[in-house]
């Protein structure tokens, strides 16, 4: 057991280094060939975010497992209720309106069709991931367009870019040696998580759906942890809300559009709660903006938010 721990760990860490090698190595290519810096922030540092996620559903999906949507969801409801929670309990985050307009909206749509299917039939194929990925491509062009003509927006992604270190002038051979080397870490960081993870389950005597929804989505979604936490104390969270909800629509669109190309998902019916949690999570996150006067994430919605993440952690150790 304190082996497959271990080794889930040694998995993470590979996840996250992984990811970071793999944008600095993607950003630096950009600027290479001539891509737009704002074009780039949208896709490739929103990649970068959420590519641990993504190893590890394509590596579950490869091996058969249920994981991949266990670790979708399970991470989803991390960023808003946990990571989200935290941030604004830090300090309170202003929310763009288009935030409350069209994102967390959208989002309660595509979460509300992850949970039909999940009761209509439980399986995500490649024609169901074809449309998923379509999906996010219009998202992107809405981001990107919605990036254009606000100035704020436009300003944050870009910043994102600069804070990838020594990307200006990198040499060919460097960008290949990082991309290749966050690629391969990615992969075998996902290798390990995932077969460790059924291990630990196994041996427990637990689920893969609970493994997958607690140990597993939580340390994926710790450089967002991070990174969110940072933020707040660095009063740089003017768009907090907007990137999250904007992770949260890149992992159920992306990784499970891509996890799906590579073979059926078919998740445990027991997810149906963390589906439905997962969009109550949003709905209550719309609702406290909304009550709030100053239309602002504040402190007591950071409370609730955390609180309701202990609820959902307890609630699946209590079934499992």
């Amino acid at each position: 057991m304190i082996l497959s721990l271990v080794f889930i760990t040694i998995g993470l860490v590979l996840l996250a280094k992984g990811a970071d090698y793999l944008i600095e190595g993607a950003v630096g290519l950009s600027k290479r060939v001539g891509v737009s810096e704002l074009f780039t922030g949208l896709t490739l540092v929103a990649f970068g975010t959420s590519a641990p996620e993504l190893f590890v559903g394509v590596s579950a999906t490869i091996q058969g497992s249920g994981i991949a949507m266990g670790n979708v969801l399970g991470s989803n409801v991390s960023n808003v209720a946990l990571i989200l929670g935290l941030a604004i309990l830090i300090k309170p985050a202003p929310i763009n309106k288009s935030t409350i307009s069209y994102e967390i909206p959208f989002l309660i749509l595509i979460s509300t069709v992850i949970t039909a299917m999940l009761f209509e039939n439980p399986a995500i194929t490649i024609w169901d991931g074809i449309i998923l990925l379509t999906f996010m491509v219009i998202f992107i062009a809405y981001l990107y367009t919605m990036a254009k003509s606000d100035k704020k927006i436009r300003e944050q992604i870009l910043s994102e870019i600069d804070e990838v270190e020594e990307t200006d002038h990198m040499s060919w051979g460097k960008i290949a040696f990082l991309s290749l080397l966050g690629i391969g870490m990615l992969a075998g960081g996902g290798e390990l998580t995932v077969r460790y993870s059924i291990e630990f389950a196994r041996i427990l005597g637990m689920s893969e759906a609970l493994i997958s929804v607690t140990i597993v989505a939580f340390g994926t979604s710790l450089p967002e942890l991070v990174t969110a936490i940072t933020a707040s104390r660095k009063n740089t969270n003017d768009i907090l809300v907007g990137n999250i909800i904007g992770s949260n629509v890149f992992n159920i669109l992306t990784i499970l559009g891509i996890s799906s190309l590579f073979g059926t998902i078919s998740p445990d019916r027991s997810l149906s709660f963390d589906a439905i949690f997962g969009v109550i999570i949003v709905v209550g996150l719309l609702i406290g903006i909304l009550l709030n006067k100053k239309r602002n994430a504040g402190r007591l919605l950071g409370a609730i938010l955390v609180s309701s993440y202990i609820f959902y952690i307890g609630y699946n150790i209590f079934l499992g």
